[in-house]
């Protein structure tokens, strides 16, 4: 005789109690991964953000600390009147005629680009000032004209760069590289052949593959000029053309104490990269088939804004001698006389910012701006959208060492 057992199993109310929760279960970890990657995005964010914002003033430092660099005497010595004669110019060019030489009328270049006797200028963007107030959205707005900054920004220039996002400032830089090569002997004529120590080459290299603006430099005259470099033999030579209206046909500087450098021309600004993206661009200037070239380096990814101040000496009279202590900051439409040559020569220290965002759009929601502060850079109050992306703003102020305390 066979026993019958009793069938067990869930009953409906059972089950559906088993899915509400296995259903709450699954909620409560979609939520914990959704923290987290929001976490995960923010924390990245933030560490791009810094080590982008930190590294694009870590590259406008090295510059700019090498600002009025002539060699062992600067920018600002060299153009004091008293230093100035007919046969000891505050600069020799081979881009001048030897009646613009002879005048000092450096303004007649044939390229803004080869203008070596300013060595730090600055354009301010319109709306920018300190005081005011700068909108950034998503899309930065790109500038359609020189005109949209103070002083104006040549044509020439404006073609040049790539893609400019309005309401940055830009920076112009002209000097002679830090480290030089010592110059062996100087073989005056058409062409004029200059002879370096070959050991020395790399210093003219650093960072530029092939360089050709050069600068010889004593404690008494700087020159600077177009030349054709054979790294290998340690020799380069100066022709008439190729850029030089004329070469070294008179010894500028003394044999056995000069130094030969790269000079550099270089542009600051921020673009809008193939991406569409905000970064920090270099304009690097260069001598090419006997005309000015030019190529454009992405430097940092993500700089939204650049912002710069420039400190001028306390003595900004062009006929007396600088005192070397910083007296006022202005931005670069606003300095004490009226931005000339000789009063971007008595700039001495110099105020950047930037404001540096995330690569990727985070998922956290964005700062309530009724509580939290506005970011602020140098004055200038930004104001962000509200499109996701995590935003902050690094300054920073830097000496130019070559005109401070007289030097």
């Amino acid at each position: 005789m066979s026993v019958r057992s009793a069938q067990r199993g869930f009953t409906l109310i059972e089950l559906m109690v088993a899915l509400v929760v296995g259903l709450l279960l699954v909620l409560g970890l979609i939520e914990v991964f959704s923290a987290s990657r929001a976490a995960y995005q923010l924390s990245t964010g933030l560490a791009r953000t810094q080590e982008n914002g930190r590294f694009a003033l870590d590259m406008l430092q090295r510059d700019l600390r090498a600002g009025g660099h002539f060699g062992c005497v600067n920018d600002q010595a060299r153009f004091l009147p008293g230093n100035v004669t007919p046969s000891r110019p505050a600069l020799v060019s081979t881009f001048l005629t030897d009646e613009h030489q002879f005048t000092g009328q450096y303004q007649h270049v044939a390229d803004e680009a080869l203008r070596f006797d300013i060595p730090v200028q600055g354009h301010n963007a319109a709306g920018t000032s300190p005081g005011e107030t700068l909108q950034i959205g998503d899309t930065p707005t790109v500038a359609t004209s020189g005109g949209q900054w103070a002083p104006a920004i040549s044509a020439t220039l404006f073609a040049r760069l790539l893609q400019p996002v309005a309401g940055s400032d830009i920076l112009v830089l002209r000097h002679f590289s830090p480290a030089g090569a010592h110059v062996a002997g100087v073989t005056l004529g058409e062409p004029a052949v200059v002879a370096f120590n070959t050991s020395h080459a790399e210093r003219l290299t650093e960072g530029v593959g092939t360089p050709t603006i050069f600068g010889i430099a004593d404690c008494m005259t700087a020159a600077v000029f177009g030349a054709t470099a054979d790294l290998t033999s340690g020799t380069l030579t100066v022709p008439v053309g190729g850029g030089n209206l004329r070469s070294l046909t008179e010894q500028p500087f003394v044999d056995g104490q000069a130094t030969l450098h790269r000079a550099d021309s270089v542009v600051y600004y921020v673009g809008l990269n193939a991406q569409g993206n905000p970064a920090l661009y270099r304009l690097r200037h260069t001598l090419v088939g006997g005309a000015v070239a030019f190529d454009n380096e992405e430097l940092v990814e993500g700089i939204e804004s650049l912002q710069v101040l420039f400190g001028q000496d306390s003595n900004v009279d062009a006929l007396t001698r600088p005192t070397g202590n910083i007296g006022s900051s202005a931005h670069a439409g606003a300095l004490i006389g009226g931005g000339d040559e000789n009063a971007w020569r008595r700039v001495g220290m110099i105020q950047v910012g930037v404001v540096a965002r995330s690569p990727e759009r985070a998922a956290a929601e964005q700062r309530d701006t009724g509580v939290a502060p506005p970011l602020s850079l140098l004055g200038l109050t930004v104001t962000p959208s509200d499109d996701g992306y995590y935003r902050a703003s690094y300054e920073d102020a830097i000496a130019l060492r070559n005109r401070l305390f007289g030097n």
